[in-house]
């Protein structure tokens, strides 16, 4: 009586751990034009339906600036990112899991423009048998309004749109 008594709480709080990790919490680093470290939240909103939110910073490389008599590289802050992506879920075996969405992104380029990017995420992400989750996603994105192009010789901030492509890596704490 006791192993089945044992047994039934065990099936019963793994049941709930799996069921009750409908969120995730932690960090994206996004790779492309600019490096793009993120804070990044999502929340399973059905059985296959999942929001991404995701709180970042833009820093563009190699932007070349005249100081004078040289001209120096240096690594360019482009400014905040929220970014908001509908995602469909499908779990595959052991853990595995593919998904992909549409999403918009609201940025401050340049910390006095405003910039409005349209396009979506794919991606594959694992969940560890402790409450981790591992990604690996593409998130290619059209500034409609507002990327940031560099700084003129003059000094001046160059916006324009664009296309925006990123490869992103993902440690997130399920719960």
């Amino acid at each position: 009586m006791k192993k089945l008594f044992f047994i039934l709480v065990a099936v019963i709080g793994l049941t709930t751990a799996a069921s009750a990790q409908e969120n995730t919490f932690g960090l994206r680093a996004g790779f492309g034009a600019a490096f793009s470290p993120e804070l990044s939240y999502q929340r399973f909103i059905g059985d296959i339906n999942r929001l991404e939110l995701d709180l970042g910073m833009r820093f563009r490389r190699n932007i070349t600036r005249n100081t004078g008599d040289e001209a120096t590289k240096i690594l360019y802050p482009g400014g905040p990112t929220l970014t908001a992506i509908y995602q469909w879920h499908w779990f595959l075996a052991g853990g595995f899991g593919v998904y992909g969405g549409p999403g918009v992104q609201l940025s401050i380029p340049a910390w006095h423009h405003f910039g409005l990017g349209l396009g979506g995420q794919l991606g594959f992400d694992y969940q560890f048998d402790a409450p981790f989750q591992i990604a690996l996603d593409f998130r290619p994105i059209y500034n409609v309004i507002g990327q940031f192009k560099g700084v003129k010789e003059d000094g001046k901030v160059r916006i324009a749109g664009g296309f925006d492509p990123s490869v992103g890596v993902s440690l997130r704490y399920a719960f």
